[in-house]
C-alpha cells in the first residue's frame, strides 16, 4: 500500500512537472538588461489632445513608443492622428476593448476584448495592422488571458516595471530593457517632456515594445480585418481572417 501510494505521488509530480512545462508563458516585465533600450508605453488614450501631445514629445526627441489605447476610447474623427503614430515609427498595442479585467471573463470573451480592438485599429489606419503585444488592464493576468490572447496572434503580454510620473524618480528606477508605464494626459505628457531628453542624454535608446522584446516588425496588408463571433470561437490569428 505505501509503495503504492509513493508510485502515485510520483506520477503525480511528473505530471505536475510536464504540465509547467506546457505552460504558456508570454509575460513581459523588462527587456534584455544587457542592451542599453528601453521601451515607453503609452495607456489608455481616451482623448485625442493628449495623444497628440506625447507624440509631439516624441517626435521631437526622434525616439519612439507604443501606445495602447482602449478599443472603444478610439474614434473615427481621430484616424489621421493614429496613421501618424505609426507613420512615426511608434506602435500601437492592445490594451482592450473596455478596460475590463481579462482575469474575470471567459476565454471566449477576452478574444472579444482583443478581435473587437484590432477591428477599430484597422478601420482607422485603413489596413490591417497585425498587433502583437498587450497590456492586460490593470496588468492583471493569468495563464487563461495568456493562452486567450496567444490563440488570436499575441505573442506578448506587456507589464512594466517602471511606473513614475516624478521624472526624477523614473530616470532613477530606469535600468537597460525596462518599460515603462506612462498614460495619455496632461500629467504624464509633462513628465515625458522632462524624463525623454534625460533619457537620452543618459544614452538610452528608446524603441518599441516589439523591438525592445525581439518580436519581429509589423508588416501592413491592405485587406483589414473585420470582426466575426466564430473568432472568439477558434484558436485562429486575426491575420488568418483579414476581410474587406
Amino acid at each position: 500500500m505505501v509503495r503504492r501510494l509513493i508510485s502515485c505521488c510520483m506520477a503525480l509530480l511528473m505530471l505536475g512537472c510536464a504540465l509547467a512545462e506546457d505552460e504558456l508563458d508570454i509575460t513581459y516585465r523588462f527587456g534584455n538588461r544587457e542592451e542599453k533600450k528601453i521601451a515607453v508605453t503609452i495607456d489608455d488614450c481616451y482623448h485625442a489632445e493628449d495623444v497628440r501631445a506625447v507624440l509631439d514629445i516624441l517626435q521631437a526627441n526622434d525616439v519612439r513608443a507604443t501606445f495602447f489605447p482602449i478599443g472603444k476610447a478610439l474614434k473615427y474623427e481621430d484616424a489621421a492622428l493614429w496613421q501618424e503614430v505609426v507613420a512615426s515609427g511608434c506602435e500601437i498595442g492592445n490594451h482592450s476593448w473596455g478596460h475590463t479585467y481579462l482575469t474575470k471573463l471567459s476565454r471566449q470573451k477576452i478574444k472579444f476584448q482583443m478581435l473587437r480592438t484590432q477591428e477599430k485599429v484597422d478601420a482607422l489606419l485603413d489596413c490591417h495592422y497585425p498587433m502583437q503585444v498587450m497590456r492586460p488592464p490593470m496588468g492583471k493576468t493569468n495563464q487563461k488571458v495568456e493562452e486567450s490572447v496567444a490563440a488570436v496572434g499575441y505573442l506578448a503580454v506587456v507589464k512594466w516595471d517602471v511606473s513614475e510620473t516624478d521624472p526624477v524618480k523614473a530616470l532613477a528606477d530606469v535600468q537597460n530593457g525596462s518599460i515603462l508605464l506612462f498614460h495619455a494626459r496632461k500629467k504624464d505628457a509633462e513628465c515625458l517632456s522632462v524624463l525623454i531628453p534625460q533619457l537620452v542624454e543618459e544614452g538610452y535608446q528608446l524603441v518599441t515594445v516589439s523591438e525592445l522584446l525581439g518580436l519581429p516588425e509589423i508588416v501592413c496588408s491592405a485587406e483589414k480585418y473585420v470582426y466575426h463571433r466564430r473568432d472568439t470561437e477558434e484558436n485562429i490569428r486575426p491575420d488568418a481572417v483579414p476581410q474587406n
